[in-house]
């Protein structure tokens, strides 16, 4: 019994925690105007679940953490969400020129690489977060780093990349979640998982 009432208090915790950060995240986002807040809100909600799971014993980190990630990581979440936006606006190009040209014979070859290509940034795309919250480096160091972590951890990625996905369809299908836990909850149950892999090495203090 006392074990379910630890449980059920903890889970009321992180829910709070949750909606504490989409609020925070909002409020942060249209702080840098939206097009230069949202990228280090970003950052800052993995930051202070990061955070989290290194002081789990200790209370939650409040407004003014993520207040100071958030400012921290402007420059660097910011040139790594656009280098992905530009990537996504590419792969969103090709698809549509797939779509409307007449290719021939090599049009299903392209559409298998493409389909592949793009399977490979999402999994970047969805694991760059969770390494820009761990590792204190520049964008590009960033960017290779998730590369490199997609190439020698497939499944991980691949993982990763699921935790990602059933959540956005638990969202799609109950579309009033999202305006109360938004990026918090992709953020925390992703980070989870690859935090409870142990493949994040020691790196910055928290």
């Amino acid at each position: 019994m006392k074990r379910v009432l630890t449980w059920h208090t903890r889970a009321g915790e992180v829910g709070l925690l949750l909606l504490k950060l989409h609020l925070l995240w909002v409020v942060w986002g249209l702080a840098g105007g939206i097009v230069l807040g949202v990228f280090p809100a970003t950052a800052a909600v993995y930051g202070v679940v990061r955070g989290e799971f290194l002081q789990s014993a200790q209370p939650s980190m409040g407004p003014r953490e993520f207040r100071r990630i958030w400012r921290q990581e402007f420059r660097t979440a910011n040139v790594v969400g656009y280098v992905f936006a530009t990537a996504w606006a590419v792969l969103l190009l090709d698809r549509h020129l797939l779509e409307t040209a007449d290719l021939g014979v090599v049009e299903p070859l392209l559409g298998a690489v493409l389909w592949l290509v793009t399977l490979f940034v999402s999994c970047m795309t969805v694991n760059v977060w969770i390494l820009a919250a761990h590792f204190a480096e520049g964008p590009f160091a960033l960017v290779r780093r998730s590369a490199i972590l997609v190439l020698a951890r497939p499944v991980l990625a691949l993982v990763t990349l699921l935790v990602a996905g059933v959540i956005l369809c638990v969202y799609y299908l109950v579309p009033g979640l999202v305006p109360v836990f938004g990026v918090a909850v992709p953020a925390f149950a992703t980070f989870a998982y690859v935090w409870g892999t142990a493949v994040l090495p020691p790196a910055r203090g928290s």
